[in-house]
């Protein structure tokens, strides 16, 4: 095929010999954004234009770029190009443009994927995140030419470096593509809708609703009068995600969110990103061991029996006896939070009661010093032969207080293996120690229900504040996928981790692993192939120190610290030891826990709900672009009745063609297995649909005040007792100010003077 000299001329100027894009002399580059660096662009991939061609209508609707396509002008050609790339998932920019002269008009335009050009050298806008630039050098691209007044496609490459994106929630967030078409019918249908007091929010909320329907899960408990005591449901969603990260469950009953004082208890735990994410609600009717029993129960049966390897929860009675009759193999643990402050509320007695004192380092040497559960067991002993004492009665006020808080010491003793951290280093924890999953999830709520929420509304309310937390997922999702990690030190396990783990949990890894090139290591000693290390990390004059034991295979590690166990993030001592000692440039495959990439929230198998009823055989992607090409098509139709006729005898006969492969198709298809948990049914306490359910009885629960949407703990009870305590004045005995402002004083000092 025979080139054009305008064909030729292109050629000539924008490919030199290293097949790397160039400019002429002649020609004058007008950056639109700066590019560092270009990727070597082969020249077997880059396309001449032929001479002038007309291209019908239908090669440019949502078609593919190819050379010598003809637009009216060059924003035209930009938005094919950004259509084409909508559909493909990814984004564009525009690179630069060129002049025939430097006063001459534009004649040239090149158009680039948004991940074209160099990284820049980034710094971390705060401690603890992880940026990402977002160029990676890919080729794809296309340019444009100005000839006879027509811009013509001179060259297009469709070679990407990278993954694209499959969703239409995030394609729409790439910069190229975050203004939302709507057509101008669509816009008069809301009005409409608006008018009549159907606003888009709940449209929007009704369309979410019945997109979950299937997998929509709920459950009511009734007592003998119709009267409403408990409400538990979970959308698909929450189960499909429990499915992936339901591994550790948090649990929490201080939320109140609505008139009738029912306590909020969401199950929750922690997504790919380290986020809240949330497993199932509930509506409490009140606290007891029962109430949690028929919650868990109904919570189990809606996620398909499998229950949880840990949960989090406060530490209360009726919640630990529930899960013992419930969770039968499940690790239960207690908030630390909580913990902490009725440990403050003890010590403190115990200070008191001794004299010279109670010395707190043989409980902190129990609690939080021991490495082994060994050296725990020994730190109590010493604590309880130095402190305990028999009491006779009569006892005093002071021996009383004492009593009572070696009662509690005692009964945290016989539950350590629920709250003290060398106690439970052999369970997965993903990294938390507390309800502050729970809390991240009641902060969405925040803005949106409080004490004064009729259960009319809160529904709605709910849906709104769920959604801002799952744009959340979202908005990381896109962070990760979209820019490549920022390695600090260039090491290969660096690297590798950035490759395979999300933004926020790399930040994590890095963070380890910058502490391991400060750590300093001994070789303890070796038995039957087992080598230990002592590691010690040492910062503003404190030393941590751990052990690091090696199996003979040196794939086998394993720390005294406990992270590697609880969170499945390498700790530094490791990392230290697989660097300094063994020399690896690879993390094993054992130690990198698929639940913190993106690939295990988005794989095919993981990725499925619990029950569902059909096959999802197109992608939400094109679903998408389907629907944008059928509206354009009706946006045409209605313009003209000819064309409106033409088009409605074309979707008749698409309609008859589709029903014909349908029928095809469910001949060929055989029939699943159905496996129902409850997605479509009603709880079993409803026996009859015809029973009329009552609106709750408000309660009050162990404590709750009536101000807050929480319940406080003792610590802040304390503290708010003591900021609301007023003076009194030791001149006339009335609270509210002291003896520099008191009247009395001031009418003394007049008669003296």
């Amino acid at each position: 095929m025979n080139s054009s000299p305008i064909s030729q001329q292109i050629s000539q100027n924008e490919i030199d010999g290293n097949n790397c894009l160039v400019s002429n002399d002649n020609f004058l580059t007008v950056q639109m954004d700066d590019l560092e660096g270009l990727e070597e662009i082969s020249t077997s991939t880059a396309m001449e234009i032929e001479g002038p061609k007309m291209l019908g209508e239908d090669d440019i609707i949502g078609g593919m770029p190819r050379k010598g396509m003809q637009f009216p002008s060059a924003d035209e050609a930009r938005e094919f190009y950004n259509e084409y790339a909508k559909r493909m998932g990814f984004s564009i920019r525009t690179e630069s443009a060129k002049r025939s002269s430097p006063d001459g008009p534009v004649n040239r335009k090149y158009f680039v994927c948004y991940k074209a050009g160099k990284k820049r050298n980034y710094q971390p806008k705060k401690k603890g995140t992880c940026d990402r630039p977002d160029r990676v050098n890919c080729c794809a691209r296309m340019s444009v030419l100005l000839k006879d007044g027509v811009w013509i496609i001179s060259q297009f490459i469709d070679e990407h470096n990278h993954e694209m994106f499959n969703s239409p929630n995030k394609v729409k967030k790439l910069r190229s593509h975050n203004k939302e078409h709507l057509l101008p019918e669509t816009i008069e249908l809301m009005d409409q809708y608006k008018q009549a007091g159907c606003g888009p929010s709940r449209i929007a909320r009704l369309l979410n609703v019945t997109s979950n329907a299937e997998n929509f899960y709920h459950a009511i408990e009734i007592d003998e009068n119709g009267v409403c005591r408990s409400l538990f449901w979970a959308d698909g969603r929450a189960r499909e995600m429990y499915q992936n990260f339901g591994d550790v469950v948090v649990f929490d009953v201080t939320y109140r969110t609505n008139t009738f004082l029912l306590p909020f208890a969401p199950f929750t735990g922690v997504n790919h990103h380290g986020q809240s994410t949330l497993f199932g609600c509930a509506l409490l009717s009140d606290e007891q061991e029962d109430s949690f029993v028929w919650l868990f129960k109904r919570w189990l049966r809606c996620m398909g029996g499998k229950a949880p390897g840990a949960i989090i929860t406060d530490q209360d009675p009726a919640i630990t006896n529930a899960i013992k009759r419930v969770f039968l193999n499940t690790r239960h643990r207690f908030c630390s939070w909580h913990i902490s402050l009725h440990e403050d509320e003890h010590l403190r007695a115990l200070r008191s009661s001794y004299n010279p004192g109670f010395d707190e380092q043989y409980y902190y040497k129990w609690v939080r010093k021991s490495k082994t559960i060994e050296e725990a067991e020994n730190a109590w002993k010493k604590l309880k032969e130095k402190y305990k004492q028999e009491f006779m009665e009569p006892l005093t006020e002071k021996q009383r207080n004492e009593k009572k808080s070696w009662k509690w010491l005692e009964s945290m003793y016989e539950q350590r293996y629920s709250w003290i951290d060398v106690y439970l280093r052999d369970t997965f924890f993903s990294g938390m120690r507390s309800s502050q999953q729970s809390e991240s999830i009641n902060s969405f709520f925040d803005g949106y229900v409080n004490s004064m929420t009729p259960l009319s509304e809160f529904v709605g309310q709910y849906a709104k504040a769920l959604q801002c937390c799952r744009d959340e997922e979202v908005n990381e999702d896109m962070w990760t996928m979209k820019a490549k990690p920022n390695p600090c030190h260039l090491h290969k396990l660096e690297v590798q981790a950035g490759m395979v783990y999300t933004r926020k949990i790399f930040a994590k890894f890095q963070s380890e692993f910058k502490d391991s090139l400060y750590c300093m290591h001994d070789e303890v000693a070796t038995n039957d192939g087992m080598t230990t290390y002592d590691v010690s990390y040492g910062f503003k004059g404190k030393v941590d120190s751990h052990s690091v034991r090696c199996g003979p295979s040196k794939e086998e590690f394993a720390c005294t610290c406990g992270k590697f166990k609880t969170s499945d993030i390498l700790c530094k001592h490791i990392l230290h030891i697989m660097m300094q000692c063994y020399r690896m440039e690879e993390i094993l495959e054992q130690y990198i826990l698929a639940r913190w990439t993106l690939a295990y929230r988005y794989s095919s198998k993981q990725a499925q709900l619990i029950s569902t009823s059909k096959e999802l055989v197109v992608s939400a992607l094109a679903s998408w672009n389907l629907q944008k090409s059928l509206n354009e098509v009706h946006d045409q139709a209605v313009s003209h009745g000819k064309l409106y006729n033409v088009a409605a005898a074309v979707v008749e006969d698409l309609k008859r063609q589709l029903y014909n492969i349908r029928k095809e198709l469910e001949g060929l298809v055989t029939e699943q297995s159905e496996q129902d948990f409850g997605a479509r049914a009603i709880s079993q306490d409803l026996i009859s649909s015809n029973i009329d359910i009552r609106d709750p009885e408000k309660v009050r629960t162990k404590g709750r005040p009536k101000e807050l949407s929480r319940i406080p703990a003792g610590k802040q009870v304390s503290q708010n007792t003591a900021h609301s305590r007023r003076r009194t004045c030791s001149t006339c005995g009335i609270k509210g100010h002291d003896s520099r402002t008191c009247g009395k004083t001031k009418d003394k000092v007049k008669l003296l003077s």
